[in-house]
């Protein structure tokens, strides 16, 4: 997992608070509020700060600190400055510190305690203290902080600290909304709710996260761990591995001559010449096969193809499957007909009636009905692998329009 960006909005939340500390208002605009005793080493820690001597900039915060009898808001100013000149300093310790008392004050606006918290909440990021980033970085959420740099580092901060349930319980919904409104979640989020989602057993927001890394993310590597996970689980219905490789032709990703081959021979197998030749011209048309050793080969997979094909045209070699039948009109050019032909053979009660809502939602795929696709992939259910494939499916569509 890359922590790099984490890492940079801890340490922009960390700094935040030493920004501030070159318009102090206490110092720079409103000097008659602070006593003199306090005001003088304040000044002198602002004007040290300002020439990187952070330092001697301490010392002299220190000297405004042990003042006695401080007012409410000379005791702000001072854990304001201490803690900004420690960041800068390298003294995580001492900017926790004076963070920790800034914020117990109850001196800080709500714009103050979220700039206050951020820091903070960076500081502790940055000393692997997860437990506390976590509790400061909720401080900084429930005084109204929006910046997403800080959800991540919340995110990151469960993630790193093992809370796997509450990282699920907070990305899942936010990831919901997103995939709903068509936008792409951050990938790092979807990649901690995958691996959270496994870890807590989560299977569907597993799915949904793999999902969403292939749709928005594509990638060999995330791609075949959603697949692998899909067949691995109980139940797996088998012939739902073409409908694995038209996902992959759908994201262009079926790009190996063994992955042409195979797919063209599961089309065959299905009863769906129309389909196989699809698949295997395109393998040709792209150059993936008929140019090394096992051109030979290849050339006659596709001769038997457009015999099949020919047979099946003459009326030879119907599918048995019903759903399949249908879906071969889809593939070729008979597309009302072959929607229809599915519709009614769900409607008659198929022995696996998830996949074959499946092959609906494809079939409106192949139709360019993206729309209405992504309507019928929602509606797939089931454990046998349909509604994990649809689910990403819907994606797909969502993601080239409707």
């Amino acid at each position: 997992m890359n922590l790099r960006s984490v890492k940079r909005a801890a340490a922009a939340a960390a700094l935040s608070g030493a920004m501030s500390l070159a318009v102090i208002p206490g110092v720079a605009h409103c000097a008659e509020a602070l006593r003199p005793e306090v005001a003088k080493p304040l000044n002198d820690a602002q004007n040290l700060y300002r020439a990187h001597n952070y330092r001697g900039a301490l010392e002299r915060i220190a000297q405004a600190a042990a003042v006695p009898g401080k007012t409410a808001y000379e005791t702000r100013v001072i854990e304001e400055m201490q803690g900004a000149a420690a960041i800068a300093g390298g003294d995580p310790g001492a900017a926790t510190q004076a963070y920790e008392a800034l914020l117990a004050t109850g001196q800080l606006d709500g714009a103050g305690v979220q700039q206050f918290s951020a820091a903070l909440a960076g500081v502790y990021f940055q000393q692997k203290n997860y437990a506390a980033a976590i509790r400061t970085a909720q401080r900084y959420d429930k005084a109204g902080g929006t910046d997403p740099q800080m959800r991540e580092l919340l995110l990151q901060s469960y993630f790193l600290s093992g809370d796997c349930g509450n990282l699920v319980a907070t990305l899942k919904p936010a990831i919901d909304t997103a995939l709903k409104s068509g936008h792409a979640p951050a990938e790092s989020q979807l990649q901690v709710l995958a691996e959270c989602g496994q870890k807590t057993r989560d299977t569907a927001a597993q799915s949904e996260a793999l999902a969403a890394l292939v749709a928005y993310y594509p990638g060999p590597a995330y791609q075949e761990r959603l697949f692998d996970t899909v067949r691995s689980k109980p139940g797996y219905f088998a012939p739902l591995d073409l409908d694995i490789y038209r996902l992959r032709r759908a994201t262009g990703t079926l790009t190996s001559s063994d992955q042409f081959m195979e797919m063209t021979q599961l089309s065959l197998v299905a009863g769906l010449p129309a389909e196989a030749k699809q698949v295997i011209d395109q393998g040709f048309a792209s150059g993936v096969l008929g140019h090394d050793a096992q051109a030979e080969r290849e050339k006659r997979l596709q001769a038997l193809v457009v015999r099949r094909l020919q047979g099946q045209n003459d009326g030879n070699n119907l599918p048995v499957d019903p759903v399949d039948g249908s879906f071969n009109q889809v593939f070729a050019g008979q597309t009302q007909q072959g929607i229809d032909g599915i519709n009614a053979a769900i409607g008659k009660g198929d022995a696996h009636p998830e996949a074959a809502r499946l092959r609906l939602g494809e079939a409106y795929y192949y139709a360019g009905q993206k729309a209405r696709a992504a309507q019928v992939f929602r509606s797939v259910k089931g454990d046998d692998g349909s509604a994990d494939l649809a689910r990403l499916w819907a994606l797909v569509a969502d993601k080239r329009g409707g």
